[in-house]
């Protein structure tokens, strides 16, 4: 079920400054086609979550940072009316953890009877010349 998105690159993730995440889950399509207008979104009421922010996905070292979103918006079946979505608020704190390279990341529900990854991706900040 898993989504694969790309965070950061082409000027839109810098070290040291505050960013709100919003992910959107999709259910899985059977045709092997990517996401699109169509997809159904997944309710995420109830869920547990966890984003985490890792060197590489086999990393034996602790996540750089993780983070329990909140669940914000309303769920709707169809995709163009949903507006739920996973969100993550990353502090300039949590920013400046990083240095400009690339990451791997992943939104993963923690529910006992269904772990499953959602979303993962490459974390992509960059350096700017401001402090």
């Amino acid at each position: 079920m898993a989504t694969t998105v790309t965070i950061g690159g082409s000027g839109t993730l810098f070290v040291g400054e505050d960013k709100l995440l919003r992910f959107e889950v999709l259910e899985e399509r059977t045709d092997g086609l990517p996401h699109d207008a169509s997809s159904v979104p997944v309710d995420l009421a109830g869920m547990v979550l966890l984003f985490d922010i890792r060197k590489k996905d086999n990393s034996p070292e602790p996540a750089i940072v993780s983070i329990t979103p909140t669940i914000t918006g309303v769920y709707n079946v169809v995709r163009a009316t949903n507006t739920q979505r996973a969100s993550v608020q990353l502090t300039d704190t949590h920013m400046n953890l990083f240095q400009a390279k690339t990451y791997r990341y992943s939104v993963k529900r923690m529910d006992d009877t269904s772990e499953t990854v959602l979303v993962r991706g490459d974390f992509a900040p960059e350096k700017a010349t401001a402090p």
